[in-house]
């Protein structure tokens, strides 16, 4: 059984928070940690223990809510790394994870924290709610977009779209990235390494959040718009998260990932 909470790998928690007390009162989401290797596997059907540099097909959501990311396909397999004491899933070319349908439909707030390293400038998704943000009600996008050599965005959509981008580029590098919406109030809001870099308050239509799958550094279970980079942790979250809470969370990625905010 994996362990909430608790690196068995020596990366050091400095803020001593623990996600999985952002799921108590029955939050959906999900919660990934790469650098707790009891919660991987090398097969999609939860076989084969993890080792550096070997593929990962199964990483376990941490939160208590059972939305387990896999990829049956093997050549689609992000791989486990290691770079001193930080613990990361690498993603190259056609790659990527997902999972079951995730029931987000009795919420219309979303908070979604990612510690990424992208090594391209290449549109690419670090998670997004549905096969398409695009085409799909209820969903939404995390992802660093080619326009601007280098933005980050977080669209969200309800039977409409409203989405936010960064003004000035951060290149190739390494971050933490947080979006937040919320559909009928409505606002949805980008943030990068703990600083809020654009909001808006544009219509998303209305309607809550999917009944969708949850892909992970590509499209439509890696089909398409693919990370070439890292994954160093991540927290979705159906709720519309409080400044402490956001505070925490962004400080608990940061130390997964190796960035100061």
């Amino acid at each position: 059984m994996y362990g909430l909470g608790v690196n068995r790998l020596g990366v050091t928690n400095t803020s001593g928070f623990v996600p999985s007390t952002l799921f108590a009162s029955g939050e959906e989401g999900a919660w990934y940690d790469p650098s707790d290797l009891s919660t991987m596997f090398q097969n999609s059907d939860g076989t084969g223990a993890p080792a550096i540099d070997s593929p990962v097909g199964y990483i376990a959501d941490k939160s208590g809510n059972g939305n387990h990311a896999i990829q049956a396909t093997s050549s689609k397999r992000p791989t486990l790394k290691q770079s001193g004491s930080l613990y990361y899933l690498e993603f190259e070319g056609a790659q990527g994870l997902a999972t079951s349908a995730i029931d987000f439909t009795g919420t219309d707030s979303m908070t979604v924290c990612a510690g990424m390293k992208k090594d391209t400038l290449d549109t690419a998704v670090v998670a997004e709610l549905s096969a398409s943000v695009t085409g799909n009600t209820g969903s939404f996008r995390l992802a660093s977009i080619s326009t601007g050599a280098g933005l980050y965005r977080f669209q969200s959509r309800g039977d409409g779209s409203a989405q936010a981008a960064n003004a000035s580029p951060f290149g190739v590098g390494t971050n933490v990235l947080t979006g937040i919406s919320d559909i009928s109030d409505p606002v949805s809001t980008i943030r990068v390494d703990g600083t809020q870099e654009a909001t808006t308050t544009s219509s998303q239509g209305a309607g809550n959040y999917g009944n969708h799958a949850l892909n992970i550094g590509a499209r439509s279970n890696a089909t398409s718009l693919f990370l070439d980079g890292r994954l160093y942790g991540m927290i979705v979250r159906g709720v519309t998260t409080t400044a402490t809470d956001l505070a925490s969370i962004e400080s608990y990625i940061a130390d997964k990932t190796g960035v100061t905010l």
